[in-house]
């Protein structure tokens, strides 16, 4: 497939004039300086820390020692200026520093000494921060932050996030990630932040459009299937079960964030502005997780807290300078939501290995491979109160992955950055239901449309409905930078190269038509089967191109990242720029601001749909012997596939001040989101003339002879289509903060202020479902609905360490101040109508308030607000402390007070504060 082949000579221009750009860089570059610094990274006992990361500011680019801890820095690469640098390293209390231009170039050896991180250190951040990394508004948890909260899975670690609700941890139900919006999930309790299966279009398209990248590579679930049929539900949803276990749906939605371990992560940092134009596949922002890797001693943890038991360990050790370093890390994860009933257990483990090695040190090409295997072992379930009822479902992963860096000797590329993973993954859902066959089901097995025979099911059996996806997903980037000074300016550029392939090669959704589970001819929408293999793929591809240049100003100084990503998805050729500022003013004080364009490619959910099957039993006749019994359905198929389907894409603005000083650091950023080309599903009307026939006399071998029985009779279905109907505009500002210490009670604290506003709607017609074949006008067609949510909340970290002790205490105060929906009014007239054809009729003018047409106008269009009936405080404590050196030990109470205010309505409480939980922590290191 090539990618030019849409739209010709403009897309090969617009490449050819990116690789020009980029063989220029070179000419401009100037004439490097001579000299170079050594940093040597050790512990505190002085031994080398071997594959450490320092980041690099004035480059942009994040550089590993090697087996010595050694890591050589260039003046040819910072053109003679000075940088700031971090290190980090696993277990280690990361470390700032700030090189002149005479250190770097006067050749010497610097040492650095990385201690040790425990709770006898006098300086420990146990609160996610901003910093301005990859983003003007990036917000960064380290692993003491992870800690604090005590994180079974990512679901927990993303509730230190500024605004976001602090909630029990519940590894039950689907967790998901939104960012930057009060976009409402419940539609019948719009303010219900407690219970996050309640999820709508809005929310999944939001969720959806988070892009996830593990340690350089993405994780996807684009090309998740796990559900019923898409066009006969109108909703991403699994079989409609009369029994129910936990809820694993999050189909079209975003990754499940409880599948992801906490224990193994060492940072996070997410995105929630404008990403780099490396970052694609995306609409919403990006989540950027690094996990653990380095020589580190035996550690682990085991968490507790009524029903869940979660326990890790990991170890990282060197295999010598000849085969590097080695890193493993383990996860357990056992769950019960009732005791009393084995449907709502889940246990799951996972296991990373890392492996790091320099394979060739003139290149400095430092390459990292890494396996990761996952399962859950749950195994069948039963249901309780029905035995002969059950469950199964089974996720089980495994992942390659390899990264690296390479510097070539020549002058043309300083650096080359490589990313390659393939992932091969299985979800299967299996449901088993006794049924007793009074309603005389029959057997539907045709795909076509038309009259078919059949026979009627047994009348006992067990129905067994099965959806087994194999999703796929092969991954590729490379990446090469240059440094250069042009004038006063320095630029960064970065030129990449990607492409990523995802298929599903499950056998897809297994139905057994002799033994039906829903209609068997009855209720009109039949099951069959529909096989994923070889029908549902996605492909994306193309290049970016970024410039990070950096202007001294006199004593401040500018810094701006432009760049342009061009892709292809699905054959559809789309462009993203992006573009960031920040204007430094002195060494405290900064003012910034971004833009960016980002686009979201459709899950294969909505991009291949499996058929819609209307049966009707038509003619029916019983005989004990086979030959003589006789069964006659009608079937109308339909395929919901919109072809014209379109990537949902996102326009994203922000601007914002940070202010720093010695002890004290605030930043205030205000943004505006607006979605478009969003996906819902939208209601179509289908009609179905129906024949019946009645038997007439039996042929010679017993068979019933049949004839039409009287006019065909109209039956009016519907099904449901994907469409790029949705529209929101997300605005808010944040306020974020930290003071290291207030004096004299010795606290330090973290506070964050947010405000968010969504304005959202379905674009188009809607119908309101009813339809009268007696009217002229059998259905009305209405305008939108449109809704607002606003929210305002406040956290406030308070932290009390104790350093001679090894002691930390850590309250966590959150209150929601605001939060009210609303539904604007609308009219009660119609727009159009739908007349007996089923054809669509539009006003004119004042035409739809014609007395003639009143019986289409609805009786209610007033504006509904629900507000916040109160304040909403809640207060949440961690005690740790630190045993020796080997031993720490930490409790977590969530709501500690217990203070749960409620609202009574038609005799019904509604709490707005989660019952208190208390749990365990017990880590160590050996």
């Amino acid at each position: 497939m090539n990618i030019f082949q849409q739209s010709g000579s403009r897309r090969y221009w617009m490449i050819t004039g990116l690789l020009l750009l980029l063989c220029s860089f070179d000419l401009i570059s100037g004439t490097p300086t001579n000299g170079c610094i050594i940093l040597k990274i050790n512990d505190k006992d002085g031994k080398p820390l071997p594959y450490a990361s320092v980041f690099v500011e004035r480059l942009d680019q994040y550089y590993l020692t090697d087996e010595g801890g050694m890591l050589s820095l260039s003046s040819i690469l910072l053109k003679g200026q000075g940088t700031n640098i971090r290190i980090s390293y696993i277990g280690k209390v990361t470390l700032n520093q700030s090189l002149t231009a005479e250190q770097i170039a006067s050749g010497k050896t610097l040492t650095f000494i990385l201690n040790e991180e425990n709770l006898y250190l006098p300086d420990v951040q146990v609160n996610a921060v901003r910093e301005s990394r990859q983003s003007n508004s990036s917000i960064v948890i380290n692993r003491n932050s992870i800690d604090n909260i005590q994180a079974y899975s990512l679901a927990d670690v993303m509730q230190a996030l500024p605004g976001k609700a602090i909630l029990n941890i519940d590894p039950h139900q689907t967790s998901f990630l939104t960012l930057r919006s009060a976009l409402s999930g419940a539609t019948e309790n719009p303010l219900d932040i407690y219970n996050r299966s309640k999820i709508n279009d809005f929310t999944r398209n939001a969720a959806f459009g988070i892009a996830f990248i593990v340690d350089g590579t993405p994780i996807s679930n684009n090309v998740n299937m796990q559900l019923d049929s898409y066009g006969k539900w109108g909703g991403i949803k699994m079989f409609d079960r009369r029994f129910n276990t936990d809820n694993n749906e999050h189909v079209a939605n975003g990754n499940d964030l409880r599948l992801l371990p906490a224990s193994s992560v060492e940072s996070i940092e997410i995105i929630s502005g404008v990403a780099p134009v490396k970052y694609g596949d995306l609409s919403h922002g990006a989540v950027i997780i690094n996990r653990r890797a380095g020589i580190t001693p035996l550690y682990g943890s085991v968490k507790v807290q009524y029903d869940i038991l979660n326990a890790s360990a990991g170890k990282g050790l060197s295999l010598g300078n000849k085969y590097g370093l080695l890193h493993f890390h383990v996860d357990y994860q056992s769950s019960t939501k009732d005791k009393r009933d084995r449907l709502k257990t889940n246990s799951r483990l996972a296991l990373n290995t890392t492996w790091t090695k320099t394979l060739n040190a003139p290149l400095k090409w430092d390459n990292t491979l890494s396996i990761d295997l996952s399962q859950n072992i749950d195994g069948l379930k039963n249901d309780p109160d029905e035995v002969l009822n059950r469950t199964k479902t089974e996720q089980s992963a495994v992942k390659l992955a390899i990264r690296g860096t390479l510097q070539p000797p020549s002058t043309f590329l300083d650096r080359i950055d490589y990313n390659a993973s393939f992932s091969l993954s299985r979800q299967y859902d299996m449901h088993e239901e006794y049924i007793q066959n009074f309603e005389r089901r029959i057997i539907t097995d045709d795909y076509t449309s038309g009259l078919h025979e059949t026979d009627i099911a047994p009348p006992r059996y067990v129905s067994k409905l099965e959806i087994e996806g194999i999703p796929l997903l092969g991954y590729a980037n490379i990446e090469g930078r240059k440094s250069m000074r042009w004038k006063e300016g320095t630029h960064l550029v970065s030129f990449g190269l990607f492409g990523k392939y995802e298929a599903n090669l499950g056998k897809g959704k297994i139905f057994d038509p002799e033994h039906p589970f829903h209609d068997g001819g009855i209720g009109g929408r039949g099951d069959r089967s529909y096989d994923y293999k070889n029908r549902i793929r996605l492909l994306q591809y193309g290049a970016y191109l970024q410039d990070k240049m950096t202007l001294p100003l006199g004593e401040h100084h500018l810094s701006v990242t432009g760049g342009l990503r061009l892709e292809t998805q699905r054959n559809r050729f789309v462009i993203s720029p992006r573009v960031s500022s920040t204007y430094f003013i002195g060494n405290n004080l900064s003012f910034n601001g971004a833009y960016g364009i980002s686009y979201k490619i459709p899950p294969t959910a909505y991009l291949y749909p499996e058929n819609v099957y209307f049966d009707r039993l038509v003619f029916s006749h019983y005989h004990d012997e086979y030959q003589k019994r006789l069964y006659l359905y009608q079937t109308k198929v339909i395929d919901p596939t919109n072809r014209n389907l379109r990537s949902p894409y996102t326009h994203s603005f922000e601007s914002g001040v940070t202010y720093r000083t010695k002890g004290f650091n605030t930043s205030l950023t205000g943004y505006l989101k607006i979605d478009q080309d969003g996906i819902s599903s939208l209601t179509v009307i289908d009609t179905m003339y129906v024949q019946y026939y009645k038997k007439t006399g039996d042929a010679p071998n017993g068979r019933p002879l049949y004839t039409p029985d009287g006019e065909r009779k109209l039956y009016i279905d519907s099904y449901y289509k994907p469409e790029n109907r949705l529209y929101s505009s997300n605005c808010g500002i944040e306020l974020v903060g930290n003071i290291d210490e207030i004096k004299p009670l010795g606290l330090s604290c973290n506070y964050s202020l947010v405000y968010n506003y969504s304005y959202y709607y379905s674009k188009g017609d809607r119908s309101s479902g009813k339809v009268d074949m007696e009217q002229e006008a059998v259905a009305g067609i209405y305008g939108p609905i449109k809704n607002s949510t606003h929210e305002l909340v406040s956290t406030v970290s308070l932290t009390k360490h104790i350093s001679v002790i090894g002691l930390i205490l850590n309250v966590r105060l959150q209150n929601f101040w605001l939060r009210h929906y609303h539904r604007f009014g609308y009219s009660i007239y119609p727009v159009g109508y739908y007349d007996r054809n089923f054809n669509m009729v539009r006003f004119e003018g004042n035409e739809a308030q014609d007395p003639k047409w009143a019986y289409l106008r609805l009786s209610y269009s007033e504006p509904l607000s629900i507000r916040q009936p109160i304040l909403i405080p809640n207060c949440h404590l961690r005690v740790s402390k630190e045993l020796g050196s080997k031993l720490r030990l930490s409790c977590y109470i969530y709501n500690i007070f217990n203070y749960r205010p409620y609202t009574e309505m038609d005799g019904i409480r509604r709490y707005f504060n989660q019952a208190p939980t208390i749990s365990m922590d017990i880590s160590y290191k050996i």
